[in-house]
């Protein structure tokens, strides 16, 4: 079986228009990740929380500068171009392996299931809907996906033993009163 084979049975086992509006709001929501980041600056504002948002922050931008390295360098073309699919988005000009929503989701899943255990299942949840999504939309090949998964996982613990070694995060200052103090 091919992975071709694999994309059309996701694709014609979950085909309907909900599945449609689905899998583009994924792709659109998820596009380059800016609501991690936001998320992030926002769990900064609370003391308690900065290591969290500060993680999050520097593994989507280490899991982004990964992802885009290897699409760059390996350069496969995407399922629908090679096929010549009519995709329900085949507008874009970037390569398929890996794939970028796909690390981002598990990147995030893990990140905030490892500062907020009660949200681990549900993230990971939605990760693998946006996984599967991709594959639906004929956007990425199932090692695509798995590829996208495992770098997203690997960031997110490599991220999490840097920053919970280097002991402070030091890279934000807060000024109150004309007192500096860093965290």
């Amino acid at each position: 079986m091919e992975e071709i084979d694999i994309l059309n049975a996701i694709h014609g086992a979950l085909n309907s228009t909900a599945m449609d509006y689905l899998a583009l709001a994924f792709e659109y929501v998820f596009k380059i990740g800016i609501i991690w980041i936001v998320i992030g600056l926002l769990l900064m504002r609370n003391p308690c929380d900065r290591k969290f948002g500060a993680t999050l922050i520097f593994a989507m931008i280490l899991e982004f500068i990964i992802v885009y390295c290897l699409k760059f360098a390996v350069d496969r073309p995407r399922p629908f171009v090679t096929y010549e699919i009519d995709a329900l988005i085949n507008a874009f000009n970037s390569t398929s392996f890996p794939s970028g929503h796909t690390a981002q989701l598990f990147c995030a899943a893990t990140v905030i299931g490892i500062f907020r255990r009660k949200y681990a299942a549900p993230m990971f949840i939605l990760a693998i809907m946006v996984a599967v999504s991709r594959m639906y939309l004929y956007a990425h090949y199932p090692t695509d996906v798995l590829a996208g998964a495992v770098i997203g996982i690997v960031v997110a613990f490599v991220t999490i033993e840097y920053i919970m070694r280097s002991g402070r995060i030091t890279v934000f200052v807060k000024i109150r009163n004309g007192d500096e103090e860093s965290d």
